[in-house]
């Protein structure tokens, strides 16, 4: 088959709607969403990681109260 005639039967393929324009929805839907779950997680990770620094300096702040405590 010449390279014509292959475009002349992939014409209808490409426009006309079927499985293919499903699996391209399916497929972008996915990308979409593995996106949104990522950001999801870096978004987790980042509120978390504020969270640890700020119990972190909590637990500073009550050492350092308890010590001076001790010490007087």
């Amino acid at each position: 088959m010449s390279p014509a005639d292959l475009v002349l039967l992939a014409g209808p393929i490409s426009t006309e709607k079927g499985p293919g324009l499903f699996l391209r929805i399916i497929l972008i839907a996915s990308f979409v969403g593995v996106g949104l779950l990522v950001w999801a997680f870096a978004r987790a990770s980042k509120d978390g990681a504020k969270r640890d620094a700020q119990r972190a300096a909590e637990r500073a702040a009550e050492r350092e109260r308890a010590a001076t405590a001790d010490g007087s």
